[in-house]
């Protein structure tokens, strides 16, 4: 399969992902790739969905990272086994208070499993949390930011949700 027949397959897969999530959102971005780095993409993203950040009163430095380098610098490099995990843990339970989140478990489990297929082996991923802590990568009191990259397709999940 080539990339632009897997980024159409995997844009189906994940059609029903992004929307209210608790008391926050569930965004996702699905797009061809050639680059071996996917954080300008990724910081890209972040900042298209309105998640970051400038700042605070009187000069409070901003929680989210200002760059993809900086970006960069909070996300951990993850098995595949890890960010499925995460992928799933997320879709299927809120951050703030575990409640059921956009999929029951075994839909999420189902979905990102062949997400997982359709990027392939080799397929490299980046997470800023293990759903108990975590670097913030946006403005939000709890993110959640798993991110994707292979068979010439990047995809990046990010859940935001407010205590």
């Amino acid at each position: 399969m080539d990339a632009t027949e897997r980024l159409v397959r995997i844009r189906q897969l994940l059609a029903g992902l992004p929307g209210p999530y608790g008391n926050g959102q569930l965004w996702t971005v699905i797009r061809s790739t050639d680059t071996s780095d996917p954080f300008p993409d990724a910081f890209a993203f972040l900042t298209s969905v309105g998640v970051m950040d400038a700042g605070g009163p009187n000069g409070t430095p901003p929680q989210a990272p200002q760059d993809a380098a900086q970006l960069s610098v909070r996300m951990s490099e993850a098995s595949q086994h890890v960010a499925l995990d995460l992928l799933i843990g997320m879709t299927s339970r809120t951050l703030a208070y575990g409640a059921r989140g956009r999929y029951p478990e075994e839909r999420a489990r189902d979905v990102l499993r062949a997400l997982v297929k359709l990027l392939g082996h080799g397929t490299r991923w980046w997470t800023n949390t293990d759903l108990v802590s975590w670097e913030p990568v946006t403005r939000h009191v709890m993110d959640a930011f798993v991110i994707g990259k292979g068979g010439g397709v990047m995809v990046a999940v990010l859940a935001t949700d407010e205590d």
